[in-house]
């Protein structure tokens, strides 16, 4: 009898538990059309649109690099190869996954997230690696970097970039993921700040574990702010978008020098220092109709410091390094 009535409890409680599981996705499809029709509601829909299709399905190809160059204390010269990623990504109403693979046997971990919105934007990037090219000559850290050697140097960048565009006519996200439809060619003065931070772990051959990551380790961080321009070109048909954008910044804020045993050993600058930075964004696609578009987009940041202006220091001191990243995308809507 105890059997019975458990069974018909459980039978009971099985169309609730469906008729909340069903509740949950109609309110986030409401809150995400909601959303949606908000944001759009105060869109000037004669230069930007959006596509009538909630469900994005596509196929994307992404490389990634750097390099950089540091005569502080000594004379580094590092770049990495071009790490290529494919993978495929669905997104429902703007809110979507990506599942990609790195293409060979390049020793690099890379995770990007980025949104383009109206007037707000941010990218933010990381990137690990120890697949580098180059040579290292410090105090105690001679030589150059081997194929066989390469295990003993990792490289670990983190950036992010908040953008404020003042134009709502102009679409970052039309540029860059073609996420909205850019209609009409508009242009817009772009604000924007950056923070970045570079580590470089030197390990001795013998020691490969997370704590041995402290036991020299070469650190650079800015802060920068500054202005540009961008403009997105829409010409055959309006079928075809070209985006061009820079945004060059000064930094307010820098750091470098040594960290051994978890304590931090900050360098001076010496009189006359000047430190600046900058992005720059170009980027080009193809739709036909609201379902189908190819695109390819780029994102290059530069940033570069040195004591050469103005400077009563003999010798000449500077920090350089640049990152890039490049999408092609092929979508399709439904």
């Amino acid at each position: 009898m105890k059997r019975v009535l458990f069974l018909i409890l459980l039978l009971c409680a099985l169309p609730a538990a469906g008729q909340k599981k069903d509740s949950f996705w109609r309110d986030l499809n409401d809150f995400l059309g909601m959303r949606a029709d908000k944001k759009y509601a105060k869109t000037d829909t004669t230069y930007v649109g959006r596509y009538p299709h909630i469900w994005d399905a596509r196929l994307f190809d992404q490389a990634t690099g750097l390099y950089i160059v540091s005569t502080f204390d000594g004379d580094i010269r590092l770049s990495s190869g071009v790490c290529n990623r494919v993978g495929v990504g669905l997104s429902y109403r703007g809110l979507g996954l990506n599942i990609s693979h790195a293409l060979g046997r390049r020793r690099s971990h890379d995770l990007t997230l980025s949104s383009y919105g109206r007037h707000f934007s941010f990218e933010l990037a990381f990137k690990a690696t120890n697949d580098l090219t180059g040579s290292v000559a410090m105090d105690g850290i001679e030589g150059h970097v081997l194929e066989d050697k390469i295990a003993n140097l990792y490289l670990i960048s983190n950036k992010l970039n908040l953008l404020y565009t003042f134009n709502s006519r102009f679409s970052y996200g039309a540029a860059m993921k073609q996420t909205w439809i850019q209609r009409r060619s508009a242009g817009s003065f772009i604000a924007a700040v950056s923070w970045a931070v570079w580590d470089m772990l030197f390990l001795e051959e013998s020691e490969r574990t997370l704590d041995s990551f402290y036991e020299a380790n070469y650190f650079y961080q800015r802060f920068s702010v500054g202005a540009g321009y961008g403009y997105n070109f829409v010409f055959g048909q309006k079928h075809w978008l070209i985006h061009a954008s820079l945004v060059p910044m000064w930094t307010v804020y820098e750091m470098h020098g040594w960290r051994k045993d978890g304590v931090r050993e900050r360098v001076s600058y010496p009189y006359g220092h000047i430190a600046y930075s900058g992005s720059a964004r170009v980027g080009v696609y193809y739709r036909w109709g609201t379902r189908w578009s190819i695109g390819l987009s780029s994102v290059v940041n530069q940033m570069a410091s040195s004591n050469h202006f103005f400077s009563k220091t003999p010798g000449f001191q500077r920090f350089a390094g640049q990152e890039w990243q490049a999408t092609l995308s092929f979508g399709f809507r439904f």
